[in-house]
């Protein structure tokens, strides 16, 4: 077999296993997601969380794929995303917030493992997240 097809059959497979691992994880969150979505849960968060959101212009089910992706992953942040009706602007600031701060407990773990403080590294993170949810829901706000 020449080296570019042997290239190709090795991607696939990478490809395969890394799609099927993503779906481990993104499937259950997402089921997980629209049960919570279609329950009493959803009202109470959106009640709770609804002053916050505000600041950041979003509406009060914008905290579950913010909670999600502190937890997850990105990808898993798109598929929580997916299942409410947000406007442009708000699902960038939904990705800025994000990309900022995902995965805490997973990514703290690492940096404790290469000698930095978890719980700075964490709050770090959310802080960061935070100040730039403000700002991008800041100019969100401004061209809606």
């Amino acid at each position: 077999m020449n080296l570019f097809a042997a290239t190709i059959r090795d991607g696939a497979i990478k490809g395969v296993k890394t799609a099927a691992m993503l779906l481990k994880i993104v499937l259950p969150i997402y089921a997980a997601v629209v049960i919570i979505k279609y329950s009493p849960i959803m009202p109470f968060l959106q009640d709770l969380f609804f002053p916050a959101m505000k600041f950041f212009h979003l509406p009060g089910n914008g905290i579950v794929p913010l909670i999600t992706g502190f937890f997850t992953d990105e990808y898993t942040t798109i598929a929580v995303m997916s299942t409410f009706d947000f406007t442009t602007a708000e699902i960038t600031t939904i990705a800025m917030f994000v990309l900022v701060a995902h995965s805490i407990p997973v990514e703290s773990a690492i940096a404790q493992k290469i000698g930095m403080s978890a719980a700075k590294f964490a709050v770090f993170r959310i802080l960061s997240a935070i100040a730039v949810g403000l700002l991008v829901g800041w100019i969100g706000g401004m061209l809606g």
